[in-house]
């Protein structure tokens, strides 16, 4: 709906009243840590060699005496592989009409925010907002489950599971699809110790797991299965390592042309972290399956939870999880992150990790000679083994996500901006089809996100929101 007098009236000159007062969050954190790298295009494709696995020819031997347990080791090579990675799209448009202009372009400078902050500009916040957004979750990794456990043997099997993610998302996904006349989402479960599927007790290809509800305020999801057989069925992730998650993905297999359409938008998002993490395959290389035969570890991230053994339901935030997280990953890449993500709403918990009380503790003192004169019951910056603490406002509760920011990069290929339209951002609108007195513009950037070593990040879940 374009921009109208109507919409405009709250800033135009006889409704004045001060400075436009923002009311959104525009912070858009995320997209500012990301790097953006230079790379060659072929077409909307870019390509990433990345070294995957060691020269196999080393070997200890004794002295050479023509012998085969002397010989040389054979020769061997280093592995490479190549990420294909495309470009994705992201649009924003703006349209207001000849009279709004007109009338805005009447006032003053101390009447009325001008009509391009008023659309053009703010509409450059949303874009932003859309981006960063997608670069938590952007694609079809949406969230990760803490709990192992398997749902009840009948059909249908019901029951409401812990997730770390975007539950936002997933409700606007579910609701949307919903709306199109399908029944329920979908969901595929993976246990990302592995990036395998879960197995199911029925049958291959007889079990549909639907997602058809969401809590956004406990941070949950409620699966039921759909028995495709009429044989009985359940789905278990307890099978998945313990201390491991299970993402969950929206499936490319709904139950109708409408459902499809709605979830096959996420493959026009580009890669969020969920999925850099998460997902099987790094753009187009396998990770880890044992029966792949073509697997890469080394391309596997760390994705665990905070409870390790039973049934892993949320726990309290605990100092060894997150060091077991760091480990981990100097464990497989040599490296340690030097970020860590977390929801403004989960900074209390850490916080709470270290309070004090000052009439009972002697750790509250002054050491430096000075009069003490002043408590500050705040803090101005969390941090972890010297890793910042940021706080995002698209991470969701409930989890962590840690970072090597050297490793991830913006590919650009158009970087963002006003489409310039014959040598202009403006163009009438509607001219050869309604004949409007509008004008419109609009905001694009051709880009995707992608880390170049997923093995020097890791996502901990699993502790109470």
């Amino acid at each position: 709906m374009p921009a109208t007098q109507l919409t405009l009236s709250n800033i135009l000159k006889e409704f004045y009243l001060g400075p436009v007062q923002e009311q959104l969050n525009n912070e858009v954190m995320v997209l500012d840590l990301m790097t953006k790298a230079t790379v060659d295009w072929n077409g909307r494709v870019a390509i990433i060699p990345i070294h995957v696995s060691r020269n196999t020819g080393v070997g200890f031997r004794g002295e050479s005496d023509g012998t085969a347990a002397t010989t040389l080791p054979p020769a061997g090579d280093q592995g490479y592989q190549q990420l294909q990675v495309n470009a994705h799209f992201l649009y924003g448009r703006f349209q207001i009409t000849g009279p709004a202009m007109s009338a805005a372009g009447k006032g003053g400078a101390n009447s009325f925010i001008g009509w391009m902050e008023a659309e053009m500009d703010k509409l450059v916040n949303d874009v932003k907002s859309a981006s960063d957004n997608a670069m938590i979750s952007g694609g079809r990794v949406v969230g990760f489950l803490n709990e192992h456990k398997a749902t009840a043997g009948a059909a249908p099997a019901v029951d409401t599971w812990e997730c770390f993610g975007d539950i936002e998302k997933i409700e606007a996904l579910r609701a949307a699809v919903v709306a199109s006349g399908s029944t329920e989402l979908l969901v595929d479960l993976v246990r990302v110790d592995r990036n395998a599927a879960l197995g199911y007790t029925v049958l291959p290809n007889c079990v549909q797991i639907q997602l058809t509800a969401t809590d956004v305020i406990n941070r949950t999801i409620t699966l039921e299965v759909v028995d495709l057989n009429g044989a009985g069925a359940n789905y278990d992730t307890s099978p998945t390592d313990d201390g491991f998650a299970v993402a969950v993905v929206i499936s490319a297999a709904q139950q109708a042309a409408p459902a499809t359409a709605v979830t096959n938008a996420l493959d026009q998002q580009p890669r969020g972290i969920f999925e850099n993490l998460g997902s099987r395959a790094h753009f187009g290389v396998n990770r880890f399956s044992p029966a792949s035969g073509t697997e890469f570890p080394v391309l596997q991230s760390t994705i665990i939870t905070q409870v390790v053994g039973g049934a892993q339901a949320r726990a309290a935030l605990a100092l060894p999880r997150m060091q077991a997280a760091m480990d981990q990953v100097h464990q497989l890449s040599g490296q340690e992150p030097d970020c860590i993500l977390i929801s403004p709403l989960a900074r209390q918990q850490y916080a709470a990790l270290f309070q004090l009380t000052a009439n009972t503790s002697a750790a509250v003192m002054n050491t430096s000679g000075e009069r003490a004169n002043k408590l500050d019951g705040g803090f101005s910056g969390l941090s972890y083994g010297g890793l910042p603490i940021k706080t995002a406002r698209h991470v969701g509760g409930g989890g962590m996500i840690f970072l090597k920011l050297s490793t991830w990069k913006v590919l650009e290929l158009e970087a963002h901006g006003f489409a310039d339209l014959d040598g202009s951002v403006l163009a009438r609108a509607g001219v050869g089809v309604a004949g409007v007195d509008a004008y419109e513009g609009y905001y694009r950037w051709y880009y995707n996100t992608v880390t170049t070593n997923p093995n020097q990040n890791a996502i901990l879940c699993g502790f109470d929101v």
